[in-house]
């Protein structure tokens, strides 16, 4: 958690959530379409231009030539998440109120399980979520001291399956005690990749591969795919532009918000036999241009996927 005073710890879990979700599922696997539009920021002097929609050919010089993201199918389950107010809530929902009360979380759990999209319930206390807090920040006295059971916000994680789902998260924020309600479709990449390279982006950080620089150049770019062409049983490789990132965005996200700045873009590797990850990290370590190489399927260890 990054917060910096115990008022911030209050209420921006839910958030904290959201740009979790956002920086992990959007850059590394993001889900498909619904509004397309480019979102990428003007790129800084020297580094890559934004980047044409991914159905237009690589302009490229390396031998592998990606191919644009797949059409589908998307993923029509994922995961929504419904938080009560507390005692320090923010949300306008929770303006002159205390915390939700029993009867209130009861109802709501009651409107879940009349829901035809709704699979699996759970509750978090605010007792659990007050462990979470403080594991999380072990490493940080200044913000464990102001961690109280009355600002932790209790909550639903549900798993929806297809159906309506802005109609029921309508519902769901129209209930008394709740604070915010959203949901996250699932990873679209799964079974169309075996493993992601992340590019770098525009940022100021001192440290990592992309400290103090900006968006991976087209040249890096071609010369990532150069190693990538070496990969023993490669099958296909997909290039994810950050205009598709944006609408890709779009589609995952109940309600739609806008983008953040600056998405990465994404190659996608699909092997004709599941890699040993390592091996494919070792072979672009050092790579300019990439931030990281990662399993699509997060819970992969460091091992044949």
């Amino acid at each position: 958690m990054t917060a910096v005073s115990g008022e911030r710890t209050r209420w921006t879990r839910p958030l904290a959530v959201v740009a979790a979700v956002l920086l992990v599922a959007s850059c590394a696997t993001a889900g498909p379409p619904a509004r397309p539009r480019p979102v990428a920021p003007p790129s800084p002097s020297g580094s890559a231009t934004p980047w044409p929609p991914p159905d237009d050919p690589w302009p490229g010089t390396s031998a592998l030539t990606p191919l644009p993201p797949p059409d589908g199918p998307w993923p029509e389950t994922g995961e929504l998440s419904v938080f009560f107010c507390a005692r320090s809530s923010v949300f306008d929902a929770c303006a002159e109120r205390g915390a939700a009360t029993s009867r209130e979380i009861r109802r709501v759990r009651a409107l879940l399980a009349a829901s035809p999209e709704v699979k699996k319930v759970r509750f978090i206390s605010q007792a659990e979520e007050l462990r979470r807090e403080r594991k999380m920040s072990r490493d940080r006295p200044d913000i464990l001291e102001t961690l109280e059971l009355e600002d932790m916000a209790a909550s639903y994680w549900v798993r929806v399956g297809s159906g309506d789902w802005p109609a029921l998260i309508r519902r769901l924020s129209a209930s008394p005690g709740v604070s915010t309600a959203f949901a996250f479709r699932d990873d679209f990449w799964p079974d169309k990749a075996d493993v992601m390279v992340q590019l770098c982006v525009r940022t100021d950080a001192a440290e990592g591969p992309c400290a103090r620089r900006g968006f991976a150049t087209l040249a890096e770019k071609n010369a990532v795919l150069d190693r990538i062409d070496d990969l023993p049983g490669l099958d296909e490789v997909y290039f994810q532009a950050r205009s598709h990132q944006g609408s890709a965005w779009h589609r995952r996200h109940v309600p739609d918000s806008a983008p953040v700045p600056g998405l990465p873009e994404v190659f996608y590797l699909k092997f004709t036999s599941p890699p040993v990850l390592s091996d494919v990290s070792r072979a672009l370590r050092d790579a300019e241009g990439v931030l990281l190489v990662g399993a699509v399927d997060a819970t992969t260890k460091d091992r044949r996927l």
